[in-house]
C-alpha cells in the first residue's frame, strides 16, 4: 500500500479496492518475514487503547510509532520495516484529524485498517 492509500482509508474507510490492497500489503508483509507475535505486540496494545477509549489514550496511540521504529531497529526484517512505515502513516492521519469526532472516526477507520492487515497476513500463512 502506499502512503495515499493508506490516507483515503483513515480518512474515509475501507472501500472494495483499498481492501484488496490491504490483501496485497498481507501478502507482502508475510513474504518480508514479519512473525504473527511482532504484528500481534501491536495490535494487543492497539486494542487496549480502544477498550480505554482512544480520546483518553491518544498519547498511547502515538506513542505506538517509537514502539514500531524500536522493534524495526532490532529485527530488519523487510516485512516489520514495511509494516512500520505504513502504520506510521495511518497514524500520522488520525493525528492530523481537526476535531475529537473526526479523531474518533479516524482511529475506528485506523483499526479497521490494522485488522484487514493482520487478517490478510493469517490468511498468507503469516506465522
Amino acid at each position: 500500500m502506499n502512503q495515499q492509500d493508506v490516507q483515503q482509508w483513515i480518512q474515509y474507510g475501507p472501500e472494495p479496492e483499498l481492501v484488496r490492497k490491504a490483501e496485497e500489503f498481507g501478502r507482502q508483509l508475510k513474504q518480508g518475514k514479519l512473525t504473527t507475535s511482532q504484528i500481534r505486540q501491536v495490535f494487543s496494545k492497539l486494542k487496549g487503547i480502544e477498550a480505554k477509549g482512544f480520546l483518553e489514550r491518544r498519547v498511547d496511540f502515538i506513542m505506538l510509532k517509537p514502539l514500531l521504529a524500536y522493534a524495526a531497529s532490532r529485527q530488519k526484517t523487510t516485512g516489520l520495516q514495511d509494516l512500520k512505515r505504513t502504520v506510521s502513516w495511518a497514524i500520522d492521519e488520525v493525528v492530523l484529524a481537526q476535531d475529537d469526532n473526526e479523531a474518533l472516526a479516524r482511529f475506528k477507520n485506523f483499526c479497521r485498517f490494522f485488522e484487514a492487515v493482520l487478517a490478510y497476513h493469517k490468511a498468507a500463512g503469516g506465522k
